[in-house]
């Protein structure tokens, strides 16, 4: 080729590049095109999806082709264990209330909480993400767009392409039953660029790796990995896959038989026509596998064996303003007070610091019977110090400790009286011992486990005096401005409450606005009035009626 010839093709090459008819991205094509997980981004996704449309590179946009997940191999169970207490994840964990019957109280009936659709899966900002959205210990759910590019023609490094793309979801499904744990699968809003490409064939299968017992992965052979065109893909999208643990024997360092497995989606797609293979994996999520014996419910409920997913921490919610959870009032709003006000709690210590609201320390089980030394430390102390806070115990009443004995927490076993007791009722005290054994049942918290306390109470959030009349000037202002910030995340409503002065007043709430016109938020306020939530500061209290000219005082409750 003489040098004339060559110059002669730069100069085209560059014009094409200059006047935008091949663009920079184009001109670094890949001609064995590639496969993409789409950003969690809807504005990205439809960007990507035109390109893919024009037969453009996705590279365009800057994200990158996916990579497929390599086998890690196997880890220790305490590297394991910690992994999963690393993770910043929680989750709310309800169960039903304690039941009241001749045997006294009693669990409430077991019940499974799943991910029912694709569509709740998908509702989930976290469906999207890194990590996928666990719902729960038997839930989980990952959601993306996937898109394949196959190359069509390649001149000079610069390539067409056809495309194919949906969005995958998966979702398991763990067990309080057995050692088994279940992904279904759908694929939704199927697209090819091309009707060549409904012959292209996609194999979808769920990849796992055992991590602590070579029996921690076994997939059931009835639900094999599926390869369908994706003509018959978009006729049945759907698909599951079936894993079991083999259970190992007890040891001294795994006496509940403890395993682990990883597991991803690996999506291989081929166009035989033109010679084109890609695979691209999801992400991985990890599954806890257990023979834990203790998993019990009073009276008669068993949970011998279990799969759950594992990389989250449990919160325990206590809706103590549910009428049918009234029996637990008295101890949830100890557990509460305890955590929100440590130095006002007996026993009296400077500096105590109580652990298991959600962003602190969480509390980690101890199961008694296993430590029972430590258990009965926890107990024996316990006691100790109720008798000489609080004496005798009255009739119908009980000593409350919180944390739990049966935590790492306890009283004698966090080893600086970090602890808190309160005379609670009889009932209250068992229902509450009933309900907590119930709860790690459920949730499967094993020896050591963490989780975190929530006790869905009204909480205070803000408290205004209010004079009886406007102020002194003011058309509507009786009070100085006051702020609702802060709010529980179970709180759905506020609660005005007068607490002192004419309890039968009525009041508006508006907002200071400096550079315009008041706003009222909200009108005709009394007692026990209950309103939506606003957050914001510069509020106040106006416009007082039925109030004789007396000040008045409000508190601003949030309640779920």
């Amino acid at each position: 080729m003489s040098r004339l010839y060559k110059h002669l093709i730069s100069v085209v090459l560059l014009l094409f590049l200059v006047t935008g008819i091949i663009t920079p991205a184009q001109a670094q094509s890949d001609p064995s095109g590639e496969g993409y997980w789409l950003p969690n981004d809807k504005e990205k996704i439809e960007k990507a999806t035109e390109l893919m449309k024009q037969g453009k590179s996705i590279g365009e946009l800057g994200i990158n082709p996916d990579q497929t997940q390599p086998k890690e191999g196997f880890q220790t169970l305490d590297e394991l264990r910690k992994e999963d207490q690393q993770s910043s994840s929680t989750y709310e964990v309800n169960i039903g209330p304690p039941e009241f019957t001749t045997l006294g109280w009693t669990a409430p009936d077991f019940e499974y909480d799943h991910i029912q659709t694709v569509s709740e899966c998908r509702a989930s900002p976290k469906s999207g993400s890194e990590t996928g959205y666990i719902k729960n210990r038997y839930s989980f759910c990952w959601s993306h767009v996937a898109t394949y590019q196959v190359p069509v023609k390649c001149h000079f490094g610069i390539c067409l392409y056809e495309g194919v793309q949906f969005q995958f979801t998966e979702i398991g499904y763990g067990s309080n039953e057995s050692r088994k744990m279940r992904v279904y699968y759908t694929l939704d809003d199927i697209k090819v660029t091309h009707p060549s490409l409904n012959g292209a064939k996609l194999k979808i299968d769920i990849v796992c790796e055992a991590k602590l017992n070579p029996g921690d992965c076994k997939p059931d052979p009835r639900f094999p990995p599926t390869e369908k065109t994706i003509a018959q893909w978009k006729n049945s999208n759907f698909g599951n896959e079936i894993f079991l643990s083999e259970e190992p024997p007890a040891t001294e360092a795994n006496p509940d038989r403890v395993g682990y497995m990883e597991f991803w989606p690996k999506l291989t797609i081929k166009h035989a026509p033109r010679k084109f293979t890609k695979t691209i994996d999801g992400i991985r999520q990890t599954v806890r596998f257990d023979s834990a014996k203790y998993m019990f419910a009073f009276p008669d409920k068993y949970y011998p064996r279990g799969a759950v997913f594992s990389k989250a921490t449990p919160v325990m919610e206590v809706p103590i303003t549910e009428p049918e959870f009234a029996a637990l009032e008295e101890a949830g709003e100890h557990w509460k007070f305890a955590m929100e006000n440590p130095e006002q709690t007996k026993p009296q210590v400077l500096g105590k610091k109580i652990p298991g609201a959600v962003g602190e320390r969480p509390l980690t089980r101890m199961y008694s019977k296993r430590h029972r030394d430590k258990y009965n430390r926890n107990r024996d102390k316990t006691s100790r110090v109720c008798k000489r806070e609080f004496g005798k115990s009255p009739p119908g009443k009980q000593c409350d400790e919180y944390p739990f004995a049966s935590t790492w927490q306890g009283s004698a076993t966090n080893g600086q009286d970090w602890f808190s007791i309160r005379m609670i009722s009889k009932d209250s005290n068992e229902a509450a011992g009933t309900w907590l054994g119930a709860w790690y049942a459920y949730t499967r918290i094993l020896d050591h486990d963490p989780f975190y306390v929530q006790v869905e109470a009204p909480e205070k959030i803000a408290t205004i005096r209010s004079e009886g009349q406007p102020q002194e000037g003011q058309d509507n202002r009786s009070s100085d401005n006051f702020s609702i910030q802060d709010i529980p995340p179970y709180a759905t409503n506020l609660e005005w409450r007068i607490v002192d002065g004419p309890t039968d007043a009525k009041f508006d709430v508006m907002h200071d606005d400096s550079f315009g016109i008041d706003e009222t938020i909200f009108n005709d306020l009394q007692n026990k009035s209950k309103t939506e939530i606003e957050i914001s500061d510069g509020l106040y209290i106006a416009n007082p009626e039925n109030t004789d000219g007396k000040s008045f005082t409000v508190e601003v409750y949030a309640i779920p």
